[in-house]
């Protein structure tokens, strides 16, 4: 599950910048650290959501590494308490070697403040499978750091289409398939019945979810000249929440502040767009007998004219090395199990859906899913959430705000997209 993330960043820039004099690379290492015979020791920083799995992956490299011990070091990241401990750590000289690094943003900033060792000669030297992270890390690479490696990454993230099976089978409708937002738009809208307390939605498309999926699967992004696209998906979005009123309306999510997961676990909702992070998190609930729902999944809609499966996400979750770090090669051998077949096969293991594609983490995810729709995954084509820009952030929250201003229906799609225009 994702890091929520805030202004964090901004503060993050600002504390960097004033310590880049004192904290900048380092390219002394320790050429006894994986080889000689006293046993060098990693700290490690990640998030509290990844302790479960992760504290596996580092057991088992431990037992593969006798000269290297890792240690688990997790941080909490509620209200972005993550990035600003990790900040004081890089300002503060902590003795942290390698840490985790939450979205493409992040990894802009930290690696543009050379609080990142430059992997590049490495990868290259060590020919390292960076094609088995798929074309979203090399279209990262390529505009957010100049083609050059800062991290590796060990987790992916892709939307796709859940539904309630019990549902389908007592409408008597056969399961989602790949359809096109048109299809889905009216599939969500003849499951929909029912007043009040009994309603049960045809679909539900969570308010948080604030991409233009449908725009970026036509390759149309925030920052084109044309916005047509984007207009466009903000019209079908308002389809969904109020014409058809197929989905519960962006304006009750808000007033309610709806938890969408536990709306879907409910069981009066047929349909949901979300990230594969729904898979654990609804595995998780079931084992411990918050929900009896019976799910799967199917492929994100399409466009109309879009053939190919298309999802939105793109690598998420990368790992890197401090340069203030006294043990790097040690730990480049930990950066390269986690993100390599190994560590990731072990993560797959845990219903996360890893970076790196090969048959044997296919196999590893598909075998813990238990969810015949999840191979999915391995199969879309995937085009970035968030392009890897300078000020994504900010230029994001301006057309969030516009977005806000045309889903509680205060502004048409037009006067939305001229205005942030504007702003943009």
């Amino acid at each position: 599950m994702k890091i929520q993330k805030s202004g964090a960043a901004v503060m993050l820039g600002a504390a960097l910048l004033a310590t880049l004099a004192g904290c900048g690379s380092n390219d002394k290492e320790n050429a006894g650290d994986a080889g000689g015979e006293e046993k060098v020791v990693l700290q490690y920083y990640t998030w509290t959501d990844e302790e479960d799995y992760m504290k596996k992956v580092v057991e088992a490299f431990n037992t593969q590494h006798p000269n290297i011990e890792v240690k688990l070091n997790t941080i909490s990241n509620n209200a972005d308490e993550y990035n600003t401990k990790i900040m004081n750590n890089l300002s503060g000289g902590s003795e942290m070697d390698v840490y985790s690094i939450n979205g493409t943003s992040s990894l802009g900033l930290y690696s543009s403040k050379n609080q990142l060792v430059d992997l590049t000669g490495k990868v290259k030297e060590l020919n390292l499978d960076v094609g088995s992270y798929g074309p979203s890390f090399q279209d990262i690479t390529d505009v957010l750091t100049s083609g050059k490696y800062y991290a590796l990454p060990y987790r992916t993230s892709q939307y796709a289409l859940f539904y309630n099976k019990a549902i389908f089978s007592q409408a008597g409708v056969d399961v989602p398939s790949q359809m096109t937002w048109d299809e889905y738009a009216e599939l969500a809208k003849s499951l929909t019945k029912g007043e009040g307390a009994n309603k049960q939605w045809g679909g539900y498309y969570a308010d948080w979810i604030t991409a233009p999926l449908g725009a970026l699967q036509q390759g149309a992004t925030i920052l084109d000249d044309n916005l047509d696209p984007v207009a466009g998906w903000l019209d079908y979005l308002d389809r969904l929440y109020y014409k058809d009123a197929s989905h519960m309306s962006y304006k009750q999510m808000k007033a309610e502040s709806v938890d969408w997961i536990k709306q879907f676990e409910s069981g009066n909702v047929a349909m949901m767009i979300n990230g594969e992070w729904t898979i654990n998190m609804l595995k998780a609930d079931i084992a411990a007998g918050k929900t009896d729902i019976a799910f799967d999944m199917a492929p994100l809609p399409l466009p109309a004219g879009v053939d190919d499966p298309i999802t939105v996400g793109g690598v998420s979750t990368f790992i890197g090395i401090n340069p203030q770090s006294k043990h790097q090669d040690a730990a480049l051998e930990f950066v390269k199990f986690v993100s390599g077949e190994a560590g990731e096969s072990m993560i797959a293991e845990s219903s996360v859906l890893p970076a790196y594609a090969s048959d044997k983490t296919k196999e590893s995810y598909l075998n813990a899913t238990g969810i015949k729709g999840s191979s999915y995954f391995f199969e879309a084509n995937t085009v970035v959430e968030n392009q890897p820009v300078a000020d994504i952030e900010r230029i994001g929250r301006v057309f969030n705000e516009q977005r806000d201003l045309f889903l509680f229906q205060e502004e048409d799609s037009q006067t939305a997209i001229q205005n942030f225009l504007k702003q943009r």
